[in-house]
């Protein structure tokens, strides 16, 4: 039970907190409706499986070069996303298909080097720590993660038809291009 409970605490904490993915999730239930902004929010459990298992086979090591790499790739996408969504007219929740949601929140996680650093970093050494524990924590913590980004792009899905709409995904498009320029310049330092 405790190892469930420190996986729903970092899960609650990192579902909440702003970043790329979370504001991807409210951009996209905002623009396209509450099943593309939910959708978006499942990412991590699809993205995240596979470094969950790289980073618990290799003992938490990841070289600084490769972290440099995903964050490139990552700052690049994200200011790809941003840029595109500036460009064009918001959508409305009809317009476009909600999977493409889910699709874009995986690509921005795999190329996101904080996913990489939690599960190098913490993740894998507290898995290692639990043993037996290790599936109740990653049950609670993808409970928590999903379930908080889920809960909020419902919410930010019932802006859709306000008056609020057109600027809140303004807001949203300029956040991605300002997190991608974000990692874009710190890769360099």
């Amino acid at each position: 039970m405790e190892a469930f409970a420190l996986g729903a605490a970092l899960g609650l904490a990192a579902g909440v907190s702003p970043g790329p993915l979370l504001a991807l999730v409210l951009r996209e239930a905002v623009q396209k409706g509450a099943r593309a902004g939910m959708l978006a929010a499942l990412a991590p459990v699809v993205s995240d499986s596979w470094a969950v298992l790289l980073a618990w086979w290799l003992g938490g090591a990841l070289s600084p070069a490769v972290l440099r790499t995903v964050q490139l790739a990552g700052g690049l996408y994200l200011l790809q996303l941003g840029l595109r969504g500036l460009r064009t007219a918001p959508l409305k929740a009809e317009a476009a298909p909600a999977a493409a949601s889910l699709r874009a929140a995986v690509v921005m996680n795999l190329t996101n080097p904080h996913m990489y650093l939690f599960w190098f970093l913490v993740g894998a050494p507290l898995l290692h720590r639990l043993g037996a524990g290790a599936w109740g924590f990653l049950l609670g913590f993808y409970l928590t993660i999903v379930g908080s980004k889920a809960a909020l792009a419902w919410l930010a899905a019932r802006l859709h038809e306000s008056p609020l709409q057109g600027p809140l995904v303004r807001i949203g498009d300029l956040a991605l291009a300002g997190l991608g320029l974000y990692l874009l310049a710190t890769a360099w330092g």
